[in-house]
């Protein structure tokens, strides 16, 4: 246990799930893309905070203008104005 306050550096596939609100299929396929680096000693496979907050970053927009939503997202007008 880290008892002299140091904070976790390195999450399992399912920590680091529940970090990004993702699944643990979905950092896999992250890892296997190239989007996520990954530690590994033996089979055991870590991603690094840094890496999943450099992800976030990355990842981030600044508000939103409804152009990369789906049909269903938009709504009953389809985001056509009238």
């Amino acid at each position: 246990m880290m008892s002299d306050g140091a904070s976790k550096r390195l999450y399992n596939v399912k920590e680091a799930g529940k970090y990004l609100g993702r699944s643990p299929w979905a950092i896999r396929h992250l890892i296997w893309e190239g989007y996520l680096p990954q530690v590994r000693q033996g089979r055991r496979v870590m991603v690094d905070v840094v890496d999943m907050d450099q992800f976030i970053q990355r990842h981030k927009r600044e508000g939103n203008d409804g152009n990369d939503l789906s049909p269903e997202e938009k709504g009953p007008n389809n985001g056509s104005s009238r």
